[in-house]
């Protein structure tokens, strides 16, 4: 019968090893050490870590007010809500954004453009800016959304009659 192959396989000294590692460690990663410690300074400085403490602390208790916060049902339709928006924002392209910032006037965007001398637009300055087509072509968008909105009520009024 063969005989089985002696293994011997020396033990490792764990501790030997990580002393080891340790102290080439300062001088490899010095940098990354240095930005390490200005970080956590920087935390501890904001109160990040004392929050953090006691989150981890609070552990149970936080957890159950989160739970039941998250039962309510204000939060769950908040949540949808949040969602369905960040859906609607996703939608709008970035550019009728932008566009729509570079139409405001300096006044409006630069509070230091603001001065006693901004003189308010006038009756007809205002008739003729909201009958431009530019603004009929936005009045109409808010008119579709307001539809909507009403359409959504008169549906709630119906089943609720119902």
């Amino acid at each position: 019968m063969a005989k089985p192959i002696q293994l011997d396989i020396p033990a490792r000294n764990r501790e030997a090893e990580n002393r080891a590692l340790l102290a080439t460690l300062p001088a490899e990663h010095a940098e990354a050490l240095a930005d390490l410690l200005e970080l956590a300074e920087d935390l501890r400085r904001h109160n990040v870590i004392n929050t953090l403490r006691g989150a981890v602390g609070a552990g149970g208790e936080l957890i159950t007010y989160v739970s039941q916060a998250m039962a309510q049902p204000e939060t769950a339709r908040g949540m949808r809500n949040l969602i369905a928006l960040s859906k609607l924002l996703g939608t709008i392209n970035p550019e009728l954004i932008e566009t729509v910032r570079d139409s405001l006037p300096e006044s409006w965007r630069d509070p230091a453009a603001r001065d006693a001398t901004t003189k308010t637009p006038g009756l007809w300055r205002v008739a003729r800016t909201l009958t431009s087509p530019p603004a009929r072509r936005a009045l109409m968008g808010v008119g579709m959304v307001l539809a909507g909105v009403g359409l959504y009520m008169a549906r709630e009024k119906a089943s609720r009659n119902a």
